[in-house]
């Protein structure tokens, strides 16, 4: 009986198991994109957040399985073995008609703010800003001393006197650390859904592939395009963006050699004007001292 009922069960597991792989492979088929996301430190709340998002933004598609499952689906799809060679953690995956940019572009502006834990590792350094808080004068002062904060007294209410480094990066935080966090509401880490490979119907992206983020692409062109432009004008090399400067500087020092030389033009009369009418200043002045 206990056997029959094993045998069961186990029937039963396959079944489910061969369901959930023609549920993927179907969806896969109906999108040319694939993403395949890390889930390992995803909190449900959020993870439910980035399904509906994925849907109503995406017109896309998301389902958590294990990896066995993904594999066999992936291959059937008849999608790049690339995808899931190396997927050895709690996945999701996201059939989308979307570039994989895009969708790693989404996570990362979809986070979830989360409270520090006693032993977690600081990844940057953690600033406790100046400023008052809602906290009354009691207990927590002293707490939030042990912490390493620079606290005061004012009006009856706990401020912040300046700017306080809780833990540097890399510091493992200490319970005394996470408690002054906690009682000044602050929630220093953030929680997303990890891009971890993609597909375009084309094109493998891993990682490395989509880790530049816009706004990071935008200071690299501003720096790119400043530099440029620096290196034109010391070069004096005449574009569309450096002519009225280039220009300007001509102008001026065509004009610093006419002062210079004594050589009279509209850009140097005035300026040469000046400095005559002050020599002859000088000399009358040396002309009434030697008279007198």
């Amino acid at each position: 009986m206990r056997k029959d009922y094993k045998l069961n069960e186990e029937k039963a597991s396959v079944v489910g198991k061969k369901k959930k792989v023609q549920e993927i492979v179907d969806m896969l088929k109906k999108r040319s994109g694939i993403v395949i996301v890390d889930l390992r430190n995803t909190p449900d709340r959020l993870l439910q957040k980035i399904k509906k998002r994925i849907r109503d933004e995406f017109k896309g598609e998301m389902k958590v399985a294990k990896k066995t499952v993904l594999a066999r689906a992936v291959l059937e799809a008849k999608r790049p073995k690339q995808l899931i060679e190396n997927v050895d953690f709690p996945a999701g995956i996201i059939a989308i008609d979307e570039s994989p940019y895009r969708v790693a572009v989404f996570f990362n502006q979809n986070t979830l703010e989360m409270p520090a834990k006693v032993g977690q590792v600081a990844p940057y350094e953690i600033i406790v800003p100046e400023g008052e808080t809602d906290l009354p004068a009691g207990p927590a002062l002293s707490e939030l001393k042990s912490a390493g904060l620079n606290v005061k007294i004012d009006k009856g209410k706990i401020v912040v006197a300046k700017d306080s480094v809780i833990a540097k990066e890399g510091e493992t935080l200490t319970a005394i650390k996470v408690k002054a966090l906690q009682t000044l509401g602050i929630r220093p880490f953030r929680a997303k859904v990890v891009y971890y490979i993609g597909y375009d119907g084309k094109t493998v992206f891993k990682k490395e592939d989509v880790g530049i983020m816009p706004e990071e692409v935008a200071e690299k062109i501003e720096k790119e395009l400043r530099d440029a432009f620096n290196l034109s004008v010391n070069a004096a090399y005449p574009t569309k963006q450096n002519i009225e400067m280039l220009l300007r500087n001509a102008f001026s020092q065509a004009r610093n050699v006419g002062i210079n030389g004594s050589l009279y033009s509209h850009a140097s009369i005035e300026q040469l004007l000046l400095s005559a009418l002050r020599q002859a200043g000088a000399l009358e002045g040396m002309k009434k001292e030697g008279g007198s």
